[in-house]
């Protein structure tokens, strides 16, 4: 079995970030998304909102790189937990 996936503008564009984010040692990443989201989750108020949105943005551009990989299970999953974060955001601006 051939390797011969051409990769898309979204991953040529993309490939230089995702370097500079494998560089950081993966506990200080983790703590930094924890960290958004339970601000996000904490904050009542537009502040939480735009954080969560934020942290539903960057998930749904690494669930967009790795689609063609993951089963249709992993994508319901993806796309409920994108979809949730979205909608807790939606309703901190209310």
């Amino acid at each position: 079995m051939s390797d011969d996936h051409t990769p898309s503008a979204l991953e040529r564009i993309s490939s230089p970030w995702l370097v500079r984010l494998s560089r950081v040692p993966r506990w200080l990443f983790l703590i930094a998304l924890g960290s958004i989201l339970f601000a996000g989750l904490f904050l009542d108020n537009a502040l939480g909102g735009v954080l969560l949105l934020v942290l539903a943005l960057f998930l749904a551009w690494l669930a967009s790189l790795g689609w063609s990989h993951v089963s249709p299970v992993g994508r319901v999953l993806r796309l409920l937990t994108v979809g949730l974060l979205v909608y807790v955001a939606v309703d901190k601006f209310r």
